[in-house]
């Protein structure tokens, strides 16, 4: 995979930008911003199986509701958003294949929205900021937040920084000093894993061990029994999709009792959340499962929560059936940014003026739902949340996209 993604960004790197010979209408049609309308692209896995599958439905369904809030609205500076849905197959190459031709063709968008995951958004990055389209992205790489290399990129998702700090702090809550660390070795494990690390050893607390796996592996048993040698109290996963339910099912099968502090991503896998026999929810292999998530993916009265928040939920229910957790809704918030840049800078082609924008958006400038506000920086274009904004939840089934009650 990490040499697919290699070859995909030469390919990206060879692209060449369109003539700029064109007529006024042609050229608003390629800034994907021409007549009565904004184009925007969301590219999502949908023709695959499992996790992957679901979420990327997620990503379009937050796109589209997004979409609908704000066309009912007027749309954005007036004009209405065009979505255009292009599916990736969770693959690297057919999204800039996608990605291509769509510039290729001229009908180049605004904005980008991805579902993930990271080696995705590591192939795209490059060509949308070749050819200054505006980009809101959920798998965050080790380069997409850095303004310096990508202008025109905002990540929705909290950087791996951001997201590493909460954990020793929360298993020292629970009574535990000594940890160890399992990561996919991906663009975002491989971020993650190692941030987790330095942050404990920061705070005091002892890292037995730290390993990896690769997401094609069906068995973490050899990683989990090297894991145990060092007598952790908790160890700490960073995954996503199929592998999680191995790890999990792998310390059953060593007999390996002790708490399990997962990743976001874990807590954005359908097999946590759903019962057997699709599911390990309300089974022994999760019962010592604790996920980090966001404040607004846990359930509560709708009159404790922020009144975009509740837009945002409804606006999904009008869209169908949620159909995964709200942390894989993002892209809603992408558009609502978007709309309020647009607005801020008075135009609906100049993307550089609109990543400005968005840089300097205050509270509530903006009607996001996943995050009441994001952090971005002329510097740094990660949401930067506050830890606050974090918590940790034991697997439930989730309710129009949120979790049960937060753990103790």
């Amino acid at each position: 995979m990490r040499h697919r993604r290699a070859v995909v960004a030469a390919l990206g790197s060879s692209l060449l930008l369109l003539a700029a010979a064109c007529s006024s209408d042609q050229t608003n049609s390629a800034s994907g911003s021409g007549g009565d309308t904004v184009r925007v692209m969301v590219s999502a896995g949908l023709s695959r199986q499992g996790t992957l599958g679901r979420n990327a439905a997620m990503t379009v369904q937050a796109v589209k509701a997004s979409a609908a809030v704000l066309n009912k609205a007027g749309g954005i500076n007036g004009k209405q958003i065009q979505v255009d849905v292009v599916d990736d197959q969770g693959n690297p190459t057919t999204a800039v294949t996608k990605l291509q031709e769509a510039i290729n063709s001229g009908k180049k968008p605004l904005a980008w929205l991805d579902s993930g995951p990271s080696n995705l958004a590591a192939a795209t990055l490059p060509i949308l900021n070749q050819n200054k389209i505006l980009s809101f992205n959920i798998g965050p790489t080790k380069d997409s937040s850095d303004a310096s290399k990508l202008p025109y990129n905002f990540d929705l998702s909290p950087s791996p920084t951001t997201y590493a700090k909460a954990f020793c702090p929360y298993a020292k809550q629970q009574g535990s000093t000594k940890v160890a660390i399992l990561y996919a070795d991906d663009a975002y494990g491989g971020a993650l894993g190692p941030a987790i690390q330095k942050d404990c050893e920061a705070g005091g607390a002892t890292v037995t061990g730290i390993d990896k796996f690769d997401d094609t592996a069906l068995d973490m048993t050899p990683q989990l029994q090297k894991l145990q040698g060092g007598n952790p109290q908790t160890l700490i996963l960073v995954g996503y999709g199929a592998p999680v339910g191995y790890v999990l099912k792998g310390l059953t099968k060593i007999g390996w009792n002790l708490p399990v502090l997962g990743d976001i991503a874990v807590a954005a896998t359908d097999i946590v959340v759903n019962p057997a026999p699709a599911g390990l929810l309300g089974t022994p292999e999760v019962a010592n499962l604790r996920m980090e998530v966001f404040q607004s993916t846990v359930h509560q009265d709708p009159a404790k929560q922020p009144q975009a928040l509740n837009t945002m939920i409804g606006a999904l229910k009008a869209q169908g059936a949620v159909p995964a957790s709200l942390v894989l809704a993002y892209d809603y918030d992408g558009l609502q940014l978007l709309a309020a840049a647009a607005k801020k800078a008075n135009t609906t082609t100049d993307t550089a003026a609109l990543a400005k924008a968005i840089e300097g958006l205050g509270a509530g400038e903006a009607n996001t739902g996943v995050f009441e506000r994001y952090y971005f920086t002329p510097e740094n274009h990660s949401p930067n949340q506050p830890p606050e904004a974090f918590t940790f939840v034991t697997p439930s089934k989730l309710t129009d996209g949120q979790f049960g009650a937060p753990s103790s």
